[in-house]
Protein backbone atom coordinates (compact mmCIF):
# COMPACT_ATOMS: atom_id res chain seq x y z
CA UNK A 1 0.00 0.00 0.00
CA UNK A 2 2.93 2.16 0.38
CA UNK A 3 3.93 1.61 -2.82
CA UNK A 4 0.32 3.45 -4.35
CA UNK A 5 0.75 6.01 -1.62
CA UNK A 6 3.64 7.50 -3.74
CA UNK A 7 2.17 7.22 -6.91
CA UNK A 8 -0.62 9.22 -5.50
CA UNK A 9 -0.92 12.98 -6.87
CA UNK A 10 -1.60 15.44 -3.69
CA UNK A 11 -2.42 19.18 -3.29
CA UNK A 12 -1.65 20.67 -0.70
CA UNK A 13 -1.99 24.84 -0.04
CA UNK A 14 0.79 27.34 -0.69
CA UNK A 15 -0.15 30.39 0.81
CA UNK A 16 -3.15 31.81 -1.39
CA UNK A 17 -2.76 28.74 -4.36
CA UNK A 18 -3.65 25.29 -4.48
CA UNK A 19 0.00 23.07 -5.68
CA UNK A 20 -0.34 19.52 -7.35
CA UNK A 21 2.52 16.93 -7.04
CA UNK A 22 3.48 13.47 -8.35
CA UNK A 23 4.77 12.49 -4.78
CA UNK A 24 4.47 12.69 -1.15
CA UNK A 25 4.17 16.73 -0.31
CA UNK A 26 7.47 18.42 0.74
CA UNK A 27 7.86 19.23 4.42
CA UNK A 28 5.81 21.50 5.72
CA UNK A 29 3.06 21.58 3.43
CA UNK A 30 -0.24 20.94 5.02
CA UNK A 31 -2.77 18.85 2.52
CA UNK A 32 -6.27 20.79 2.55
CA UNK A 33 -7.94 17.77 1.54
CA UNK A 34 -7.65 15.08 -1.25
CA UNK A 35 -9.44 15.57 -4.70
CA UNK A 36 -11.11 12.32 -5.81
CA UNK A 37 -9.93 11.02 -9.19
CA UNK A 38 -13.23 12.21 -10.96
CA UNK A 39 -12.70 15.56 -9.74
CA UNK A 40 -9.21 15.32 -11.50
CA UNK A 41 -10.69 14.45 -14.82
CA UNK A 42 -13.66 16.82 -15.01
CA UNK A 43 -10.52 19.02 -13.97
CA UNK A 44 -8.61 17.67 -16.54
CA UNK A 45 -11.26 17.51 -19.26
CA UNK A 46 -12.47 21.01 -18.54
CA UNK A 47 -9.01 22.39 -19.64
CA UNK A 48 -9.48 20.90 -23.07
CA UNK A 49 -11.13 22.33 -26.12
CA UNK A 50 -13.44 20.08 -27.32
CA UNK A 51 -14.46 20.40 -31.58
CA UNK A 52 -17.35 21.76 -30.91
CA UNK A 53 -15.98 24.74 -28.80
CA UNK A 54 -13.40 25.38 -31.23
CA UNK A 55 -15.54 25.42 -34.24
CA UNK A 56 -17.38 28.18 -32.39
CA UNK A 57 -14.49 30.18 -31.73
CA UNK A 58 -13.59 29.85 -35.30
CA UNK A 59 -16.71 30.87 -36.57
CA UNK A 60 -17.04 33.90 -34.12
CA UNK A 61 -13.74 34.81 -34.78
CA UNK A 62 -14.92 34.62 -38.90
CA UNK A 63 -17.68 36.52 -38.06
CA UNK A 64 -16.13 39.09 -35.94
CA UNK A 65 -13.46 39.64 -39.17
CA UNK A 66 -16.10 40.09 -41.70
CA UNK A 67 -17.49 42.26 -39.91
CA UNK A 68 -15.07 44.68 -39.35
CA UNK A 69 -14.04 44.17 -42.89
CA UNK A 70 -16.90 45.70 -44.25
CA UNK A 71 -17.39 48.21 -41.72
CA UNK A 72 -14.02 49.56 -42.93
CA UNK A 73 -15.31 49.16 -46.84
CA UNK A 74 -18.14 50.86 -46.09
CA UNK A 75 -16.66 53.93 -43.78
CA UNK A 76 -13.79 53.88 -46.91
CA UNK A 77 -16.79 54.29 -49.51
CA UNK A 78 -18.70 57.12 -46.87
CA UNK A 79 -15.67 59.16 -47.19
CA UNK A 80 -15.62 58.45 -50.82
CA UNK A 81 -18.94 59.52 -51.30
CA UNK A 82 -18.61 62.60 -48.75
CA UNK A 83 -15.63 64.21 -50.86
CA UNK A 84 -16.91 63.43 -54.32
CA UNK A 85 -20.21 65.46 -52.77
CA UNK A 86 -18.02 68.53 -51.68
CA UNK A 87 -16.49 68.24 -54.88
CA UNK A 88 -19.17 68.41 -56.81
CA UNK A 89 -20.53 71.55 -54.33
CA UNK A 90 -17.67 73.46 -54.99
CA UNK A 91 -17.92 73.16 -59.08
CA UNK A 92 -21.67 73.93 -58.16
CA UNK A 93 -20.61 77.20 -56.26
CA UNK A 94 -17.84 77.74 -59.71
CA UNK A 95 -20.55 77.21 -61.84
CA UNK A 96 -22.88 79.89 -60.10
CA UNK A 97 -20.05 82.29 -59.75
CA UNK A 98 -19.00 81.96 -63.38
CA UNK A 99 -22.61 82.16 -64.53
CA UNK A 100 -23.42 85.47 -62.28
CA UNK A 101 -20.55 87.06 -63.84
CA UNK A 102 -21.54 86.78 -67.24
CA UNK A 103 -24.74 87.45 -66.61
CA UNK A 104 -23.89 90.79 -65.25
CA UNK A 105 -20.91 91.70 -68.35
CA UNK A 106 -23.76 90.82 -70.84
CA UNK A 107 -26.62 92.73 -68.90
CA UNK A 108 -23.83 95.82 -68.50
CA UNK A 109 -23.22 95.63 -72.16
CA UNK A 110 -26.96 95.98 -73.23
CA UNK A 111 -28.63 99.45 -73.24
CA UNK A 112 -32.28 99.41 -73.02
CA UNK A 113 -32.47 102.87 -74.88
CA UNK A 114 -31.07 101.30 -77.88
CA UNK A 115 -33.16 98.26 -77.42
CA UNK A 116 -36.20 100.36 -77.61
CA UNK A 117 -34.90 102.99 -80.76
CA UNK A 118 -34.25 99.69 -82.52
CA UNK A 119 -37.63 98.07 -81.99
CA UNK A 120 -39.52 101.45 -83.04
CA UNK A 121 -37.65 102.63 -85.56
CA UNK A 122 -36.22 99.38 -87.35
CA UNK A 123 -39.15 96.78 -86.13
CA UNK A 124 -42.15 99.62 -86.67
CA UNK A 125 -43.26 98.59 -82.67
CA UNK A 126 -45.66 101.28 -80.35
CA UNK A 127 -46.72 101.44 -77.21
CA UNK A 128 -49.83 99.57 -76.69
CA UNK A 129 -53.12 101.95 -76.73
CA UNK A 130 -55.51 102.38 -73.57
CA UNK A 131 -57.87 100.58 -75.66
CA UNK A 132 -56.28 97.54 -75.91
CA UNK A 133 -55.34 97.14 -72.75
CA UNK A 134 -58.14 94.50 -70.92
CA UNK A 135 -57.24 93.51 -67.52
CA UNK A 136 -59.34 90.40 -65.77
CA UNK A 137 -58.93 88.33 -62.73
CA UNK A 138 -56.73 85.47 -62.77
CA UNK A 139 -58.41 83.88 -59.77
CA UNK A 140 -54.96 83.95 -57.69
CA UNK A 141 -52.64 82.22 -60.51
CA UNK A 142 -49.41 83.53 -61.69
CA UNK A 143 -50.09 83.26 -65.14
CA UNK A 144 -52.67 83.08 -67.54
CA UNK A 145 -53.57 80.82 -70.76
CA UNK A 146 -55.37 82.40 -73.56
CA UNK A 147 -57.68 79.40 -75.51
CA UNK A 148 -59.66 81.83 -77.58
CA UNK A 149 -59.78 85.23 -78.60
CA UNK A 150 -60.86 88.14 -75.85
CA UNK A 151 -63.81 89.36 -76.59
CA UNK A 152 -64.04 93.32 -77.52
Amino acid sequence: MAAKEKQREYIYADGNTLRKTGGPVPAGKETGHTVSEGTLANRERSLQMNLGYVVFLTAAAVLTVFICVNFLRLRAEYTSLQKQATSLELDLSRLKMDNDAEYNRLISGVNLEDVKQTAMTRLGMVYASEDQIVTYDAAGKDYVKQFRDIPG
